[in-house]
């Protein structure tokens, strides 16, 4: 697959990232999330690449993607789970969340040919991903843990392609969650 390039942004295979970044990414994702129970508490799905915006020579900000094939309402899906997305307090206010996000969503449905973006979310961020078009849904979400399938418990958000939003009554991630 050949992939856009973009200034300053880079995209990148997970498994393809060099120890030293996946280290500074891996502290990131503890200090941002590792506190939270139910965080703490999930399996989590390793991505499949990781998009990175540097400012400067910083990781300004980043997120990751999982590509997976969901099921909403008995139909599958090609979907591009969004996960981990941060930014370093440093760069905290400035839109490079915003910016990279909106950038590189031609991937999800361009580059990686994905019908829609999920992302799992908590309540305080809903009104951040409102504004670049991810739309909140409310239906059960399930997900597998090695344990057996489990009901994911806060909020997930859907970014479709076009305006037309979907409002499934069931989401299965088919894997752990992202």
């Amino acid at each position: 697959m050949r992939l856009r390039q973009l200034r300053l942004i880079e995209v990148k295979r997970y498994k393809e990232l060099q120890l030293q970044v996946k280290s500074k990414l891996d502290s990131y994702i503890e200090n941002e999330f590792g506190h939270i129970p139910i965080v703490k508490e999930t399996e989590w799905a390793t991505p499949d690449w990781t998009i990175i915006q540097y400012h400067q020579g910083d990781i300004a900000t980043f997120y990751n993607i999982v590509i997976r094939k969901i099921i909403i309402d008995g139909k599958i899906f090609k979907a591009a789970g969004i996960n981990n997305v941060i930014t370093p307090l440093e760069y905290r206010g400035k839109g490079f969340a915003s910016k990279t996000l909106k950038e590189t969503e031609y991937l999800i449905f361009e580059d990686f040919n994905c019908d829609l973006g999920v992302l799992l979310c908590a309540d305080n961020l809903i009104p951040f991903y409102e504004k670049l078009n991810w739309y909140l849904v409310e239906c059960p979400v399930y997900f597998q843990q090695s344990t057996g399938q489990k009901l994911w418990g806060a909020n997930t958000m859907l970014l479709t392609k076009t305006d037309q939003q979907l409002k499934p009554t069931k989401i299965e991630l088919n894997g752990t969650p992202w």
